[in-house]
């Protein structure tokens, strides 16, 4: 049974989440542009980041300015325990639990998350250790969430991957009250239990659990120097491009660049097959990202990971007999369209017209090959369509899924709104 003080925390976290749904968008447009955190634009999990800064669960990374969310760092059991702490609105302890944690700036997160039985600490069965510098992974998170919000049991098993995990009913606990959604989109079958949570991801875990709308900010302002222009504001923005290369026939190609959300365009000119793996630091295989015969060009996602813990791409295994190019790019800087807008070929597109509202988009394509659209937002994806040949439809767009990802190899596509 919940305790009188959790109970009335989730009283109040509910009365807020009903209030953000009805001003959601109001509180996006009193944003300044770009945001509260200058590091996070155009990250998918944007909006669910300002969602529990609007809450005061965050307050960002570099105090005392706090300018900076961290988006892709990774989540260490000190942070989670302030991060339960806010949510919860915990009271203060009077009891010190561990003896590891004297040194921390989280110690009083840590002993309140503690008197409330969220945490059992970190060396069992003794238990007198947290462990506030250890990173926190997927399973762990899934053990906090569940007890900090008392998920019940689930029936189902929902993923094939956390079978041998101490913390598989926890897993499947938060499956059940629509958490988490698992790691492999769009199969969604394995959850990737032993993965580290960055920061990122854990917005939209408690943004889930709290049942907080997304608070998309309007995109960041970037001026352009004019000698008419006595004065000017101007806002720094990330390089896009992260890395670009060129070669000939079939090499393994080294990748480093962040992990953040990013799109990589390829050309070929040779005249038989075209494939290019993704690979992560193990030498598995993430993503088929091109499999074609003949010249190519265009631009597939990569790393798009939305609220899905993955391993960050290290390499491309790219099999031709020709020559190719490839340039990474960051999402968050790829241009904006607005409807109507067309191309050619596999594209990647970012539509704001779908930014804070829903719609209807009409989509046409010319072509022999396959013609498949997914439409992500922070929280997940949509199939639109997935078809063969020619095509012309109308489909429902939700409020958010702005990041589109075309599969239209050899023929033309357009979108109207």
């Amino acid at each position: 049974m919940l305790s009188r003080s959790r109970l009335l925390g989730l009283l109040l976290v509910a009365l807020a989440a009903s209030l953000l749904l009805v001003v959601g968008v109001a509180l996006a447009n009193g944003l300044p542009p770009g945001g509260t955190f200058t590091d996070d634009n155009g990250n998918i999990h944007e909006g669910n980041i300002e969602a529990i800064a609007a809450e005061g669960i965050t307050k960002g990374c570099n105090p005392p300015t706090n300018d900076l969310y961290c988006p892709s760092s990774s989540v260490n059991r000190g942070q989670m325990a302030a991060f339960v702490r806010r949510a919860l609105s915990l009271p203060s302890s009077s009891t010190d639990y561990f003896v590891d944690d004297d040194d921390s700036v989280f110690e009083g997160d840590i002993n309140a998350i503690a008197e409330a039985g969220i945490t059992k600490g970190c060396n069992p069965p003794t238990s007198d250790r947290y462990c506030p510098d250890g990173n926190i992974t997927r399973e762990q998170m899934a053990a906090f969430l569940r007890r900090a919000f008392e998920y019940p049991a689930a029936t189902v098993d929902y993923f094939v991957d956390d079978d041998s995990s101490i913390f598989e009913g926890d897993i499947n606990a938060i499956a059940k009250a629509g958490v988490t959604l698992g790691c492999n989109p769009p199969t969604n079958n394995r959850y990737c239990p032993s993965d580290l949570v960055k920061r990122d991801q854990m917005a939209s875990f408690f943004s889930r659990a709290l049942g907080l709308t997304p608070i998309v900010p309007p995109p960041p302002i970037t001026t352009t120097s004019s000698t008419t222009i006595t004065s000017t504001t101007t806002t720094t923005v990330p390089t896009a491009i992260l890395q670009e290369g060129s070669g000939s026939g079939s090499k393994v190609v080294s990748v480093n660049i962040p992990d953040e959300p990013a799109v990589v365009e390829f050309t070929y000119n040779g005249t038989s097959n075209f494939i290019v793996w993704s690979v992560d630091s193990g030498f598995a295989k993430i993503d088929l990202l091109v499999n074609e015969i003949g010249a190519y060009e265009g631009t597939r996602p990569m790393q798009w990971d939305g609220l899905f813990a993955g391993d960050p791409v290290k390499y491309f295994e790219i099999d031709a007999d020709g020559n190719w190019t490839y340039q990474i790019r960051r999402l968050s800087q790829e241009p904006t369209r607005t409807c109507p807008t067309s191309g050619s070929g596999d594209s990647v597109v970012v539509i704001s017209d779908f930014r804070y509202s829903a719609g209807i988009a009409d989509l046409r394509y010319t072509g022999s090959s396959n013609f498949i659209i997914w439409a992500y937002s922070t929280d997940d994806a949509d199939l639109l369509v997935n078809e063969i040949g020619n095509y012309t439809g109308s489909k429902v767009v939700q409020s958010g899924h702005i990041n589109w990802d075309i599969a239209a190899h050899g023929g033309t596509w357009s979108i109207d709104c």
